[in-house]
């Protein structure tokens, strides 16, 4: 407001102008507040609480904002100190704020009391972003949400739960809906028995956003219950409480995968099994490894035992990757994981779903035990060993369908992988074998790139005469080869 110093005429035009007034900011005092107010006069006006002012102006701010309910189009609360919950909700249920659009408001625990969105109290509130704070919205007023973030921080209690039936109504009730964002929240009844039933899932058209932070189960029953457009971008993160479950990507979708329509669609994936859990990124164009930036499909299943990537099933990597076997356009898969779970792939098959396939990166993040070989993925790209399955259409026309992924142009083994002495003339005939079934001119080569990263425990002398005996083999077949050590 230092339009107000510049001189007595602009002084007046400031304080007699109402539309300049209606953007308050509450810090250390209320005296904009109330100044804002009265200038606004009939105006529409957006009200905020800076942190700093929130736990000793909180009280007045409610007392001087209450009068001017009606005309409130945006108020944002931020954190509301304990001491003034009771009031806060006295306020929402009490008054009519027919003008507000956005409210935010954070309690610092879950309270069992809740307000009531009632239509006609609230008939033009499109964004709501609140947390620990029960809340009930008629349906005809959920329908015009474009924005919802609901949100539990720290225990919530058994008294603040909505129920399996009343959540599902309300993410049902979403016809409107561009952002959703759901974390932590308690609902009781989620893991009671139900049929599921695809063809009363409803289309949220127009959602741009969804970030799911919810228990497994929950996160099973919001995708048995909506179809999310394949242009919107989904981050998910399933919670899983008992350490005795074993994360699941595909425990978190219908069978028929129908709540997705982005994973036919995905020309990149990436899949890290390791650590506390599995993660499986998809996005719908190409992107080179290691590309930095968020993807269009998140899904991530957290395990509660901090030493699961100890203690892995054998399917934490197979059961990520049968998921993508809905992707025959896939161009780009990046696999992270340990030893044991990329040893027990069963590449042949996996691979051969994918006719497009163009890149594959595979990386070894585990300790240097019974570490697996090159040779694993050699083979199953042998047309004359590995079995290429008939399923999913996408073959281009030119290209050979008994040979796994047709179109594959770089092959990378990072991370640790164990040299064996036959490496270099398995990966030679595995090569061979590929441009006989394809009809490759033998003056053109097989792929443009192969890297390889192995364990040796060699002088670096025996290491640098392996390497260039390696890349020297393998240059009729490959534009660029890498050898490299570990």
């Amino acid at each position: 407001f230092n339009v107000l110093r510049v001189c007595r005429h602009w002084f007046y035009v400031a304080a007699t102008a109402p539309r300049l007034w209606r953007r308050l900011l509450v810090k250390d005092s209320t005296n904009l507040l109330r100044t804002g107010l009265a200038r606004s006069k009939h105006v529409p006006v957006d009200v905020e609480i800076a942190p700093r002012g929130m736990y000793t102006l909180f009280p007045d701010v409610l007392s001087i904002i209450t009068p001017h309910a009606e005309r409130l189009r945006l108020l944002k609360l931020g954190n509301i100190p304990a001491s003034h919950m009771a009031q806060l909700i006295t306020f929402l249920n009490t008054s009519s704020m027919t003008a507000l659009q956005y409210f935010q408001a954070q309690l610092p625990v879950a309270t069992s009391e809740g307000i009531v969105l009632r239509e006609a109290n609230f008939p033009r509130l499109r964004k709501l972003l609140v947390s620990n704070l029960n809340v009930v919205a008629q349906q005809s007023l959920v329908s015009r949400f474009i924005t919802l973030d609901l949100g539990v921080h720290g225990a919530p209690s058994q008294q603040s739960a909505m129920s399996i039936d009343a959540f599902l109504n309300m993410i049902s009730s979403l016809e409107s809906i561009q952002e959703l964002t759901l974390s932590s929240l308690f609902i009781k009844g989620a893991s009671s028995a139900y049929v599921s039933d695809p063809t009363k899932r409803v289309h949220l058209r127009h959602l741009r956003k969804i970030q799911l932070t919810l228990d497994a189960i929950i996160v099973r029953r919001v995708f048995d219950a909506i179809v999310i457009p394949p242009t919107a971008e989904v981050q998910v993160t399933a919670l899983h409480e008992d350490p005795l479950v074993v994360p699941s990507i595909s425990a978190l979708l219908p069978a028929d995968r129908g709540c997705l329509p982005i994973l036919p669609e995905l020309v990149t994936a990436r899949v890290l099994s390791c650590g506390d859990g599995v993660t499986l990124l998809g996005y719908p164009t190409a992107r080179p490894p290691l590309a930095t930036g968020p993807s269009n499909l998140s899904l991530y299943a957290e395990r509660a035992d901090a030493e699961w990537d100890h203690n892995m099933p054998a399917d934490a990597l197979s059961e990520p990757l049968e998921v993508l076997r809905g992707s025959p356009k896939l161009e780009l898969l990046d696999v992270e994981s340990v030893t044991t779970l990329i040893a027990s792939v069963d590449w042949p098959s996996v691979l051969s779903c994918f006719p497009r396939l163009r890149e594959i990166t595979i990386a070894e993040c585990g300790e240097e035990v019974d570490l697996p070989s090159p040779e694993l993925l050699f083979d199953a790209l042998d047309p004359t060993k590995a079995h290429v399955s008939t399923e999913g259409s996408g073959t281009s026309s030119g290209t050979d369908s008994t040979v796994p992924c047709p179109q594959l142009q770089r092959l990378r083994l990072v991370g640790c992988w164990k040299k064996t002495e036959a490496l270099a003339t398995k990966a030679i005939a595995f090569l061979q074998n590929r441009r006989a079934k394809l009809g490759t001119d033998s003056e053109k080569p097989v792929l443009e790139e192969l890297c390889v990263s192995v364990l040796v425990d060699i002088d670096e002398d025996a290491y640098l005469q392996t390497k260039t005996q390696f890349e020297d083999a393998l240059k009729p077949y490959v534009t660029q080869v890498v050898f490299e050590a570990a």
